[in-house]
């Protein structure tokens, strides 16, 4: 089971939230979700609690977040080489999902940092894919990470090593 977390602002797309008491059983952790609007394009950016690695994914078919979520965590992992032992059983873990409120102010400053990148990112490469500009930003040092890269930290937590 996987918590995403989303802000009050994409929560009015998403439906209402649900009391969480337990974390999530997932190698990740929970999901930090906001949304992202860039000139007329709307998206949402989700970072892992653990790792802060970031998915990007259509703002479109809000609604179904937690049932597209897992296929999209599915491209990023596999983009970063990860065994597909372990992509399976992430996103296999990821596929009950509850909605829930934001708890960490640390994760919206990250999520803030990436939402300004990631706007200048696809103003300057409007032909950028999804799953491309997760990945640029997945190779950001984070401060709250050590300055750690979440690409690294996600190898580190699966068992992958640098």
């Amino acid at each position: 089971m996987v918590v995403l977390r989303c802000t009050r602002k994409l929560l009015r797309y998403v439906g209402t939230p649900q009391t969480v008491s337990e974390p999530s059983t997932t190698i990740l952790g929970d999901w930090f979700a906001q949304s992202v609007s860039i000139g007329h394009q709307r998206f949402v950016l989700l970072i892992s609690k653990r790792s802060r690695l970031p998915v990007l994914m259509s703002g479109r078919d809000l609604k179904n977040l937690t049932r597209n979520f897992p296929d999209a965590l599915a491209q990023v992992l596999d983009a970063l080489d990860v065994p597909s032992a372990a992509v399976t059983s992430e996103v296999e873990a990821s596929r009950e999902a509850v909605i829930s409120v934001t708890n960490n102010r640390s994760l919206l400053g990250t999520l803030n940092d990436f939402s300004f990148l990631l706007a200048y990112e696809l103003r300057q490469k409007p032909d950028t894919s999804l799953l491309d500009a997760a990945l640029w930003l997945s190779r950001t040092p984070v401060g709250p990470l050590g300055s750690r890269m979440p690409d690294q930290v996600t190898r580190d937590l699966l068992g992958l090593g640098a």
